[in-house]
């Protein structure tokens, strides 16, 4: 289950997270316990459903009941998202996905984010709700596939190797965005997938006010922060 309101990052929070700037604007739902488990809290139980990949599910002999708790995750953040950005709000944003760590054709590829957006926004319930035109798009893409950072080992991608296989798709610019976009992910752990994605956008629309929004955010407590 998800807190009831979004949290800013501010100056007490910002020091958990490496890539953060004090002009980074960033939202998170709740905390997330790295390495606590799915016990250690409901967000723990939410985010370990939601993250789970395509290979771990299909390898279960609970294969479907994990996919039906991946359903329900995504159901519940969309459901979160909603409480917090109404029709007339969502008029104004332009809602990009952070890209996955597995391209499309992977067979970890994992679409969660762009299905949560859809699911809150623009889905036949969200449409009966009023959200008639929400703008939801995939403007960012990697290049190659990744290890995704939370499953690395400590052997991450850096910074400047993913800016470097970071790209704009220039097809989904062919019209204006919104007057503010909102990048989208799930765990706010170093800042760095935010900030790769935040500095691309800006190479093609410079200026352009850009959020974080993030259903959890890793707190530092202590030991070395995640790059």
């Amino acid at each position: 289950m998800l807190p009831q309101r979004l949290t800013w990052i501010d100056e007490t929070s910002r020091h958990s997270h490496s890539f953060l700037e004090q002009a980074d604007r960033c939202l998170f739902f709740g905390e997330f316990d790295a390495g606590a488990g799915f016990e250690a809290s409901p967000t723990n139980d939410l985010i370990a459903n939601y993250k789970r990949t395509p290979g771990e599910i299909a390898s279960s002999a609970h294969a479907s009941q994990l996919q039906r708790y991946k359903n329900l995750a995504i159901r519940d953040i969309a459901a979160g998202l909603r409480r917090q950005f109404g029709p007339a709000d969502v008029a104004h944003l332009t809602f990009v996905p952070i890209p996955p760590s597995k391209v499309v054709g992977d067979p970890d590829h994992c679409d969660r984010l762009e299905r949560t957006l859809w699911m809150a926004f623009a889905s036949p319930p969200a449409r009966e709700l009023g959200y008639a035109d929400a703008d939801i798009r995939c403007l960012l893409r990697q290049t190659r596939s990744t290890n995704p950072d939370h499953r690395s080992h400590g052997d991450r991608c850096h910074y400047k190797a993913l800016l470097a296989i970071t790209r704009i798709d220039a097809t989904q610019l062919t019209s204006p965005v919104r007057d503010q976009i909102v990048l989208f992910d799930d765990v706010l752990t170093s800042g760095k997938h935010y900030k790769v994605g935040k500095t691309r956008i800006l190479e093609v629309l410079p200026d352009h006010p850009v959020i974080g929004l993030f259903v959890a955010r890793v707190p530092h407590r202590g030991g070395r922060i995640p790059t």
